[in-house]
């Protein structure tokens, strides 16, 4: 090993190093953050009466407090205000990240050259960024298809002579998730004695969905001007649902799109196969000899960014 070379190595180490002394700061943090709230929760829960409040509430100024944290967290596409995003825990999110940048790095190496373990920061960042806009997307979608019936639930509340603030406890209580978190969220709010207002927008921008924000400035407008808030919110439900079957057409239009994908993305792979089923030392030169290997990475490379580059133009032309 030439001296380049084990200098480009103890430097992928050393960066390596790096980020996993920074997720060691950032989990120790976290953890100290669990014990106060429990602290705080253990003090508190004798005095609390009717509606339960949400501890987390009161920490919201430390996080904001502790911006080194969080801006290393936001690196990695980490939003530390919002852990249940991903269904596992980031930890574990920006620790296969790693893992997969070392291993497509490794590989890249193989064929370009040491210096590609220079852009293995950017690259695990960019795997971890990828997952959790992954699931960000996904639960984006689900709120979007519960919200028409949480309006309609609202609706019906108003309607009866409940109070929207009586309604918004039940859309917590009978609402599958994530719907559920996003109204316990603002009624812990409301129960700390937020204005409904405030409350209310800091919900829409937690959710991060323009439907969200139309809600919160019909509600806002309501509060403070007056007017039938019923026959707003059912025109707010009727125009989503008109916007999610649209959405939904556009998907089906695409199906071809999305099929051709697969087929392309699965036939190298069923012909390489049955290659090595006919001739196994025809397809063994790509294992076993050194420019097979190459020649092996760069077709999984290509294939990887041409699926990447496909489902990208499907995804814009359906959005």
């Amino acid at each position: 090993m030439t001296f380049p070379h084990f200098a480009l190595l103890i430097a992928g180490l050393l960066i390596l190093i790096g980020f996993g002394f920074s997720g060691l700061l950032v989990s120790r943090a976290q953890s100290r953050e669990k014990r106060l709230l429990a602290r705080r929760e253990a003090v508190l829960q004798p005095h609390i009466r009717a509606q339960p409040i949400d501890i987390r509430l009161f920490a919201h100024s430390r996080v904001e407090q502790t911006s080194a944290k969080v801006w290393l967290a936001s690196w990695f596409g980490v939003d530390l205000e919002r852990p249940d995003i991903c269904p596992v825990p980031w930890s574990i999110v920006v620790g296969g990240a790693l893992i997969a940048a070392w291993v497509e790095s490794s590989a890249a190496a193989s064929l370009l050259g040491p210096y590609v373990w220079f852009g293995f920061p950017v690259t695990s960042i960019i795997v971890s960024r990828t997952v959790f806009d992954i699931c960000k997307s996904k639960r984006r979608v689900k709120l979007l298809l519960q919200f028409p019936d949480t309006l309609m639930m609202i609706v019906r509340s108003v309607r009866v002579g409940v109070p929207v603030t009586q309604a918004i406890y039940i859309i917590a209580r009978e609402q599958p998730q994530p719907t559920a978190m996003e109204f316990a969220r603002l009624a812990s709010q409301l129960s700390v004695g937020e204005p409904l207002d405030t409350a209310i927008l800091e919900m829409a921008r937690h959710a991060d969905l323009p439907e969200y924000r139309f809600f919160a400035t019909a509600l806002t407008l309501q509060a403070k001007a007056g007017g039938a808030l019923s026959s707003t919110l059912e025109n707010l439900a009727d125009m989503i649902r008109r916007r999610v079957a649209v959405k939904e057409r556009a998907h089906a239009l695409a199906s071809e799109a999305r099929m051709s994908i697969y087929v392309l993305t699965g036939l190298p792979v069923l012909v390489g196969g049955a290659l090595f089923l006919l001739n196994p030392e025809y397809i063994g030169v790509l294992i076993t000899d050194p420019i097979g290997n190459k020649l092996l990475i760069a077709a999984i490379m290509l294939l990887g960014g041409g699926i990447g580059a496909m489902k990208f133009i499907v995804k814009k032309s359906v959005s």
